[in-house]
This record gives structure tokens, C-alpha cells and sequence, in this order.
């Protein structure tokens, strides 16, 4: 399942998990307890094993601004233990060419 086109569709938008966890939550951001009137609210998945099935436990409702913090920090565990890979310019440095070619001649 795409989980875009899934999270833009009418089944998201009507899924029953989806609305029991905005209802059970008191449509208030579980975190900073914000109603939605200054960043909108979105139910975070806790997990997608159940994609298109989802059941009450796994979603959360957040504001905007939580979700972006939540979201990045378990991207942040997710790839913290990757070495990032990093780029020789030693060479290019060492040995720069010119920004303008000196031999060329403009005709007009």
C-alpha cells in the first residue's frame, strides 16, 4: 500500500481507529494538549504494521508542530546509527581549475 495516496484518501480521512483516537484524545494534541486552533491536528501512526487496518492503539492524535518534533525524533534514532558517507574533494582541491578559461576570445 502507498502510504501518500493511503493518508490523502477518503478511507484515512473516515477510518474509524482514526476517529476513535481523535474522539478519545478530546480532539487535543496528546502532548502539548493545543486544541488545533493554532497547528492543525494530525493522528500520528504509532506503527504501520496494520496500514490500512489500523487499530486504536496505533494511533496518536497531535498538533502539527508535535508530530513534526516526534516524527524527527525517531528519525533521528532511526539513522543515528549509520556513518554518514563523505565526499574525497581533497584532489579537487589540490588541484583547482580555473573559473574562466584564459584562452577563450568572445567574438561579437
Amino acid at each position: 500500500m502507498d502510504y501518500r495516496l493511503y493518508i490523502g484518501s477518503n478511507a484515512w480521512r473516515t477510518n474509524p481507529a482514526r476517529l476513535a483516537e481523535l474522539e478519545a484524545a478530546g480532539f487535543r494534541c496528546r502532548l502539548c494538549n493545543g486544541d488545533g486552533e493554532d497547528s492543525a491536528l494530525e493522528v500520528h501512526h504509532r506503527t504501520y504494521a496494520n496500514l490500512g487496518n489500523e487499530q486504536p492503539g496505533d494511533l496518536t492524535t497531535l498538533c502539527r508542530s508535535c508530530h513534526r518534533v516526534v516524527t524527527d525524533h525517531f528519525r533521528r534514532l532511526r539513522y543515528a546509527p549509520r556513518m554518514p558517507a563523505f565526499a574525497n574533494v581533497r584532489s579537487a582541491l589540490d588541484n583547482p581549475s580555473p573559473l574562466f578559461d584564459p584562452t577563450f576570445k568572445e567574438t561579437l
